[in-house]
């Protein structure tokens, strides 16, 4: 099998994909893409002083360049929340674990692969376990 140059959805990257989270659906772009390098500097996070500021560069900058989008997110009323950078910076300061879930999926490179590669992966794997367990 030779290499796949083009495996990825490059325009994924920094529009995102669905993934579920917690009972939420939250849109999720990569890790790594220039919008969110770009908040991480223009929020100060290498330049924080304090872990605090540090805390609240990395949660601006995850709600700027990384997550793009929400559904099933709601308050403690059970009223949906809308997205905005300034509603996501609120709700991942309030849930550091839901910060470190959206991170994990944003670094899963699987999460960005071309539909047409990942049929095709998952297609050499089914062929790989039958002949296995032949």
């Amino acid at each position: 099998m030779a290499f796949q140059s083009e495996k990825y959805a490059a325009d994924k990257f920094e529009s995102g994909v669905w993934r579920e989270i917690d009972g939420g659906r939250f849109r999720i772009a990569k890790a790594g893409n220039s919008v969110y390098e770009e908040a991480l500097e223009a929020n100060g996070y290498r330049k924080a002083k304090t872990p605090k500021a540090r805390e609240k560069a990395l949660y601006t900058a995850v709600a700027t360049g990384i997550l793009k989008g929400w559904e099933d997110v709601i308050d403690a009323k059970g009223t949906n929340i809308p997205y905005s950078v300034d509603a996501a910076v609120k709700v991942l300061s309030e849930n550091p674990d839901l910060v470190s879930k959206i991170l994990e999926e944003a670094n899963d490179l699987d999460n960005f692969r071309r539909e047409d590669i990942k049929e095709q992966a998952d297609a050499a794997v089914g062929f790989t376990d039958s002949s296995e367990n032949g």
